[in-house]
């Protein structure tokens, strides 16, 4: 099961904090939708965001949306302020999600 993280590097230790933590429901959407996990990964990287195994664990739900979706909610801030607060405490993330609230 989540075969396709340890493909882009994700470690065991992290896949098996995300099965422990979550659902087994939203362990096998994220499975059903690996390739939208995979582009919003490949984007958190890209903005240089450190905590994507944090991310991973404790706010899965990040990764079952669309990449465009994320790139939006991150438009609306100052990316690189908003990715040091993300990288020196990951719950900063919600700071996407509070703006639609």
């Amino acid at each position: 099961m989540l075969e396709f993280l340890k493909n882009i590097g994700i470690n065991d230790r992290t896949i098996l904090k995300m099965i422990n933590e979550n659902s087994e429901a939203v362990i096998q959407d994220l499975e059903c939708n690996s390739d939208n996990a995979v582009d919003i990964i490949d984007y958190l990287k890209e903005l240089d965001i450190k905590v994507i195994d944090e991310l991973l664990v404790d706010r899965i739900d990040l990764f079952l949306k669309t990449k465009r979706e994320i790139m939006k909610l991150f438009s609306k801030f100052n990316i690189a302020d908003l990715v040091k607060e993300i990288n020196d405490d990951y719950f900063n993330i919600d700071y996407i999600f509070e703006e639609n609230d």
